[in-house]
């Protein structure tokens, strides 16, 4: 391919994932023209196994990061006005087992001991939900924190241990859908600048004379000539480095595994809460409802294998060995698992450091110029799901000042993809009557897109019609909504709209006849033949068995 078929660009950017999307938003924003390209698909790495959690990371003030924990409850907030959508406020209720214990130990560990606190007593605890509404002042949106007596935790949850003396309540927030958030910072980014690009299940091919290569879905070849690059590959950013001509060892991962449970018991109990809670080894984890089954995690793990990461045998025991001692008026067993998923956190390199105390926060190391690279590199370490717009802006502020170019606009108040024209709770009847007056829809059904999707709920509503055909085998969902986001959203493969574009298969709710019958509805969309069709569906029940414990 000759010299004219290359295009010149200021930046591209490595790995969508939700630190490169957010900064290709902002970038876009900015009036740069910018790619953005991923060797799978949008949001499918690291950022489509967190613990679904928007929060302000109460567990980092035991190491004294308090910068992190300011920043975190910060953009907690944000995002639940900005992608109201698809987070959710999360009441939260901390186990309680001693008044005292733990004081020591944190103490220590926040001066730099290499061991975390164990038993975190009724004192400790109450001193860190102070400290956290203390820090989630700015722009708040929920109410601060308090504290019940062992009675009335036990009425409430009474399959709660009743070793317990007492329980902390506060709020976090939840991600309903965080892949899907992931592919609409890029699609709002490519609506932002119309001289910007981004192209899914796309690698990095080579890089000479300063113009980068890559395959792009349909099998031709892109070629762009970018003034920086910024290589936002998560766990993957040393190999992408080395792929760009340098050796880095900036990558130190740990894995996270979570698991599902149809558990209904379980899901009536915790009643719309989280139980944040310390395991036997001192780890702390999580159970909360999340679209009808109850979701736990997380392991901390070191790995250095993202394309291979699932949860293992051992930490489902883990998992369950934690929850009967947590709540041992249920009964738990590995057939209640619908699915599990794991992915590998590119935190910094660390060694020498329990995982659990690798700091969540961000770097973004610059590489410069060298011979054959014309271009610097800027490496995005670490972070975590709910700073990615504070990292954004900080990176974002980099590449301007290097590029020589003014910020033109914050993010600080800019909505997500559905959460753009979202109504508020009191011009949503007005909202959904409009909607249901252009479709022909019921107004249940509009009301039901319109939680799934936000605002995007309008095109698929108006895409479905009166009388949209809904799957049997998975209430709630219909031919044209599986048409319409095949048809809009950069669907590659089936897998795409089976694990990311809908919930279908976190959820459960996935069976082998659905499964073939959205294959077909999908490769209609897309022009596939019967053959490709089979092939893509084989795929998927990989991905599924393999990756996340499904057998169909």
């Amino acid at each position: 391919m000759n010299d004219s078929a290359v295009k010149d660009i200021d930046v591209l950017i490595v790995g969508a994932g939700i630190n490169g999307a957010g900064l290709f938003r902002d970038l876009c924003a900015q009036g740069l023209s910018c790619v953005i390209i991923d060797k799978g698909d949008f949001g499918s790495g690291t950022s489509a196994a967190p613990s679904r959690l928007i929060h302000g990371g109460l567990k980092y003030l035991e190491t004294g990061e308090f910068r992190l924990v300011a920043e975190s409850t910060y953009e907690r907030n944000l995002l639940l006005k900005n992608a109201a959508h698809v987070v959710k406020p999360l009441p939260t209720v901390i186990p309680i087992y001693s008044w005292t214990k733990g004081v020591w130990a944190a103490i220590r560990t926040f001066f730099g001991s290499k061991t975390a606190p164990r038993s975190r007593g009724a004192v400790l605890i109450k001193i860190g939900l102070s400290l956290y509404d203390y820090f989630g002042s700015r722009a708040r949106f929920m109410p601060k924190h308090g504290m019940l007596g062992k009675k009335k935790a036990l009425r409430e949850i009474p399959a709660l241990n009743p070793r317990i003396v007492a329980v902390g309540t506060y709020y976090d927030a939840t991600v309903t859908a965080p892949e899907r958030l992931v592919m609409e910072l890029v699609h709002d980014g490519v609506k932002l600048s119309d001289r910007s690009e981004a192209y899914n299940w796309s690698a990095v091919a080579g890089l000479a004379d300063g113009v980068v290569s890559f395959q792009k879905p349909d099998g031709t070849e892109g070629r762009v000539r970018p003034k920086l690059v910024v290589n936002a590959a998560g766990p993957w950013i040393d190999q992408v480095n080395a792929a760009l001509g340098f050796e880095s060892q900036l990558i130190g991962g740990t894995k996270g595994s979570h698991i599902l449970l149809d558990h209904p018991e379980l899901v009536k109990q915790l009643d719309g809460r989280m139980i944040y809670f310390e395991a036997n080894d001192g780890r702390i984890l999580l159970v909360f409802p999340y679209l009808g089954k109850a979701l736990v995690g997380s392991t901390d793990i070191p790995s250095r294998e993202p394309d291979q990461a699932h949860c293992t045998d051992d930490e489902t025991a883990y998992f369950m060995a934690s929850l009967r001692e947590l709540l041992p008026g249920l009964a738990f067993d590995e057939s209640q698992i619908v699915y599990s998923y794991a992915g590998i956190r590119p935190l910094p390199n660390s060694e020498g450091v329990a995982p659990g105390l690798i700091s969540r926060d961000h770097s973004a190391p610059v590489r410069d110029p060298a011979p054959g690279r014309p271009f610097p590199v800027i490496s995005l370490v670490g972070g975590k799901w709910t700073t990615f717009r504070a990292f954004s802006a900080e990176v974002a502020d980099t590449v301007l000042n290097r590029l020589g170019r003014d910020r033109k606009t914050t993010t600080d108040a800019m909505a997500i993809g559905g959460a753009e024209g979202l109504p508020s709770e009191e011009k949503r009847r007005a909202w959904i009557a409009d909607v249901t007056r252009e479709s022909g829809a019921e107004i249940a059904r509009v009301a039901q897109l319109l939680d799934r999707y936000g605002a995007t709920a309008r095109a698929i509503a108006g895409h479905e019609g009166a009388t949209p055909e809904l799957f049997d085998d998975a209430p709630g969902f219909s031919a044209a909504e599986i048409d319409w986001i095949a048809r809009n959203e950069q669907v590659v493969h089936l897998e795409d709209v089976i694990l990311r574009r809908t919930p279908l298969a976190i959820t459960g709710a996935l069976t082998r006849p659905l499964l073939n019958r959205i294959g077909r509805i999908v490769g209609a969309a897309l022009n596939w033949n019967d053959e490709g069709t089979e092939a893509e569906i084989a795929r998927t029940l990989c991905v599924l068995e393999s990756r996340h414990g499904v057998r169909l």
